[in-house]
């Protein structure tokens, strides 16, 4: 059902939009009106109802008003990251599995005027598959294929950071460009409603795919369309293939069977191979274990954990209000220290009884490793957020009980888990902590209490679950915690921009941020994520429990954040002390 205050008779044309097309009603109902609008003064008519009554008929007009209701952005090489992983990764492994005389099979899904097909053919061209490649390219506006089929382009076009690459394949012809035959043969053109049950099939060519490029059209479906086209995606690819969706689209996994593969950039999809196992595991590396001195860890030449030399404790090991991070001493695996996580108050006490400003697992919860027998429950510290970052959310990303389930363990396994860390080795300490469940929810715990015998092993095994889990923010964040305390910043700001990408509300993960860059002296990056994650706090209720935050209230965490940017800004002035 369409919502909102609309004029007799808008309502109805949104609602035959939604019917057959799939779109879902524009978030800004003002807009929709003047699209609407502009459409019926294109068509000529002043009378809505004599408009729908034609625009369901006559599919030029039903174009048109998509057009309106639809923003066409595109540019050549849109979204480089993509193109790029496509070139070094995607292509390189196809051609190993499936040799060198494989016929590649790609499909834009929303060719919109071409720009997206005709990159990937040229990319395909230029890494030598010029006589083995299928680029087929579809749109459900008419309107938009008739641009596709001229390839005439200006400046707009190759407005992108990557766009140059196109440049040999355009000719200019006064203020446009027109693309050569050699690319423009190459792509095949034609009419595919998304939202149809009509794909797909070997007689339309969308079948058996290697990679399919469906960018920024899924955010335009209501949720029964988007399970659907998921769906048919998956059933679109080879085993093995790959789906290129855009930033701002919905995730997938909930669908179809997909593999989320988490990069730098962001997630794409795959198309399990035949006879693996299609659930959320991506083929991935976590990040690799570092000894104390910073050298990689190798089970072959490792001593004990417990033998290596213990730094001097120092106040404030994990990152405090001032951004000093000393390397934090691990604690003695006989009794887990409860706090070794901290959090991000002022006047909260850190590990070692002085403030600090990145969260702390309480005491009674962040002991953790609770022999059988403990009681079960507790208070949830974080106010029913689950380990997406998101209140409220359901199992799989969190409980909306209100109480989390406590972590508890054997005693068996408990004294496994530290003989595993006294021989070094850290993948079975995380495996027998459980950092390998099925449940996020687990996982994070398992992690989270790990980190109270050995953070090195906890960031590992917290690496180790966010590859089983690509899609949860809460390990992402934690991990870029842990990684913060052993001061490897570069890996630390890669996980808690991970994090952010999946959770961009995530106000600990901006706050977060802050912390890396400021100590990697990006001042101004710091200063922009202090105040991002400031922003996301002002949004809520003072009172408000921050997601992630360990029962950290909004008012004070958005107080945080505004002396750490206003502090950076005068240091930056010259003001600071």
């Amino acid at each position: 059902m369409i919502g909102g205050v609309l004029p007799p008779g808008f309502k109805e044309v949104l609602a035959l939009v939604e019917e057959r097309a799939g779109l879902a009603a524009p978030s800004c109902l003002a807009a929709a009106l003047e699209g609407i609008q502009r459409a019926m003064s294109r068509a000529n008519q002043d009378d809505v109802t004599r408009y729908l009554r034609e625009v369901g008929l006559n599919n030029a007009l039903f174009d048109d008003l998509l057009t309106e209701l639809t923003i066409g952005e595109t540019y050549f090489f849109r979204t480089h990251e993509h193109f790029d992983h496509l070139r070094r990764v995607v292509l390189p492994e196809l051609r190993e599995r499936r040799g060198q005389e494989h016929l590649v099979r790609a499909w834009s899904a929303a060719c919109s005027s071409g720009e997206e097909p005709y990159s990937i053919a040229a990319l395909l061209m230029a890494e030598g598959w010029e006589e083995r490649m299928s680029v087929r390219a579809t749109d459900v506006s008419r309107t938009a294929l008739s641009r596709a089929h001229q390839a005439r382009y200006t400046d707009w076009s190759l407005r992108g950071p990557s766009a140059d690459r196109m440049r040999p394949h355009l000719k200019q012809e006064g203020r446009f460009y027109q693309l050569s035959q050699d690319v423009k043969r190459r792509v095949q053109l034609g009419y595919l409603n998304l939202a149809l049950e009509t794909w797909p099939s070997a007689e339309s060519g969308i079948w058996q795919l290697d990679v399919i490029f469906c960018r920024n059209v899924l955010i335009y479906f209501n949720r029964a369309t988007i399970e659907g086209v998921a769906r048919r995606l998956h059933a679109s690819l080879d085993d093995g293939g790959y789906l290129f969706t855009g930033p701002s689209d919905p995730p997938l996994g909930d669908y179809a069977p997909f593999e989320p593969v988490l990069t730098e950039w962001g997630v794409l999809y795959r198309k399990p191979l035949a006879g693996s196992h299609a659930g959320h595991f991506v083929p991935l590396q976590p990040l690799p274990p570092l000894r104390a001195d910073g050298t990689p860890f190798t089970a072959a030449s490792a001593s004990p954990a417990v033998s290596e030399p213990r730094a001097p404790a120092s106040p404030g090991g994990w990152p405090s209000a001032t951004g000093a991070v000393p390397r934090a001493p691990a604690p003695d695996m006989g009794t887990p220290a409860p706090g070794m996580l901290p959090a991000f108050g002022r006047g909260h006490p850190g590990p070692m009884g002085t403030e600090s400003s990145v969260p702390a697992v309480s005491a009674a919860w962040g002991a953790g490793l609770t022999p059988v027998g403990t009681p079960a429950s507790g208070p949830l510290p974080s106010g029913g957020t689950s380990a997406s970052g998101a209140p409220g959310a359901r199992a799989g990303d969190a409980s909306t009980s209100g109480t989390r389930t406590r972590f508890t363990l054997s005693v068996e396994a408990l004294e496994a888990v530290r003989q595993a860390l006294a021989r070094g080795d850290w993948r079975e300490a995380a495996r027998r902590a459980g950092a390998q469940s099925a449940d996020p929810e687990g996982a994070l715990a398992a992690v989270r209490a790990l980190a109270n015998l050995e953070p090195r092993a906890a960031a590992f095994a917290c690496g180790e679950a966010a590859v089983r889990h690509p899609l949860v923010a809460g390990l992402r964040y934690l991990e870029a915690l842990l990684l913060l305390g052993q001061a490897r910043l570069a890996d630390a700001e890669k996980s808690a921009r991970q994090a952010l990408y999946l959770e961009p509300g995530l106000a600990v993960g901006h706050l977060l941020l802050g912390h890396v860059l400021r100590r990697q002296e990006q001042a101004a990056a710091a200063a922009r994520a202090y105040r991002e994650a400031e922003g996301l706090c002002r949004k809520l209720p003072p009172e408000a429990l921050v997601p992630l935050a360990e029962g950290e209230r909004a008012g004070a965490l958005a107080d945080v954040a505004r002396a750490e940017w206003r502090r950076l800004e005068r240091t930056e002035g010259g003001d600071a002390s």
